[in-house]
């Protein structure tokens, strides 16, 4: 499996990219948001990918970080759901957005996806919901550090939910329910903890 290409940005179209590499120009599907990367067309970029082959055809999948391929991975093992329903997803909703709507069990934030039916919205979240926490953890979801801006602890893990998707009210109920319960928790406990009473005070 090719984990990522690291190469020149050659030229972007809707839905693909190609970048060069050794010489070899490599075309790459990419989810509509994730292809606008016109101002970076000439400049070295890393893509995480997954290759596929399809009716003796191999085709490219690519990704800006991770966590996206992990997530676009894990949704090709859901019953019915192959690369097109994958992309269409990630097209309209973030990483964060789409792993907190799996856990909310949130049909009508799925099914904004085009292609993505109710019935097939409530297949993805039934065969997610256990498997998602185990591949993604919650503190991955946040795009570096929350560190050096002199917040307290709580503060950050706030910050962290908020950048979920969570209110600022609704965040900090939850972070100092998790506090009283464990005032020795890291960040990462705290986060974990906040977010699981979340998503169970909500099913």
């Amino acid at each position: 499996m090719i984990h990522y290409i690291r190469g020149k940005l050659i030229d972007v179209l809707q839905g693909s990219a190609v970048v060069e590499v050794g010489g070899i120009g490599l075309s790459v599907e990419m989810p509509p948001a994730e292809s606008n990367l016109y101002n970076q067309v000439g400049q070295d970029v890393t893509i995480y990918t997954r290759l596929l082959l399809k009716d003796e055809e191999m085709l490219l999948y690519g990704f800006k970080t991770p966590e996206e391929c992990k997530l676009f991975n894990l949704i090709l093992s859901v019953s019915g759901f192959g690369p097109r329903l994958a992309l269409s997803l990630l097209g309209v909703l973030t990483v964060p957005q789409l792993y907190v709507a799996v856990l909310e069990e949130n049909i009508a934030q799925l099914s904004r996806a085009h292609g993505v039916g109710r019935k097939a919205a409530q297949r993805l979240v039934l065969e997610l919901k256990e498997k998602l926490p185990k591949v993604i953890s919650a503190e991955e979801l946040i795009t570096g550090p929350v560190t050096g801006s002199g917040h307290s602890l709580l503060d950050e893990v706030i910050e962290a939910l908020c950048a979920l998707g969570y209110s600022q009210g609704e965040a900090a109920s939850a972070v100092s329910r998790a506090y009283e319960l464990n005032k020795e928790a890291s960040r990462e406990e705290l986060l974990k903890a906040a977010l699981k009473s979340m998503v169970q005070g909500k099913s």
